[in-house]
């Protein structure tokens, strides 16, 4: 099974995101196994917290194509990137 990969900025929002995630709910992720990587994800997509959200957004555009679509594949709801108008 083919890893997931994200970019050192990556990372670092992941671990913003599971510190906030983790103060929320008070379960801890662990962003060495792959599906508690996935399961922070989701959360963090669907928080009512507009900061986690955010950080989210932030995370997702440290993505290139290649990475947005696997993680839609895997069922992480992945927005289209914003585009500057």
């Amino acid at each position: 099974m083919e890893e997931l990969l994200f970019s050192q900025a990556g990372m670092a929002i992941l671990v913003r995101i599971r510190r906030k995630l983790e103060e929320e709910f008070g379960f801890a992720f662990r962003l060495a196994d792959r599906q508690q990587i996935l399961e922070l994800l989701t959360a963090a997509s669907a928080s009512p917290d507009r900061a986690i959200r955010r950080d989210f957004h932030d995370f997702l555009d440290t993505l290139d194509s290649r990475q947005r679509t696997r993680l839609q594949r895997l069922g992480i709801p992945v927005p289209a990137p914003e585009t500057e108008t």
